[in-house]
């Protein structure tokens, strides 16, 4: 999951960053925020998973999703479901 989130981040690195901090070290911020926003901590090394290999939960695969979205610096972003706040709280 860790690294689905750094290849979004890296792949859209702003050119300006402040006090011209490496690229590597904005991937890493980015990843760590989103990661303790979103309550993914727990499951950085996992992966994300499909139909044959076992990965994240479905609430956290939503969660990475958005984080996706959010580290790729999305323009558009449209999800068929929302998020709730009762099912983000009770995933653990």
């Amino acid at each position: 999951m860790e690294q689905t989130l750094r290849f979004a981040a890296k792949t859209r690195t702003p050119h300006q960053r402040f006090d011209n901090e490496p690229r590597s070290k904005f991937v890493t911020i980015v990843t760590d925020v989103l990661t303790t926003i979103f309550g993914l901590k727990h499951a950085k090394k996992t992966r994300v998973g499909d139909a044959a290999i076992r990965g994240v939960s479905g609430g956290e695969k939503k969660r990475v999703s958005i984080s996706e979205a959010l580290a790729a610096r999305s323009l558009i972003g449209a999800w068929d479901k929302h998020v709730s706040s009762h099912e983000y709280l009770f995933d653990y």
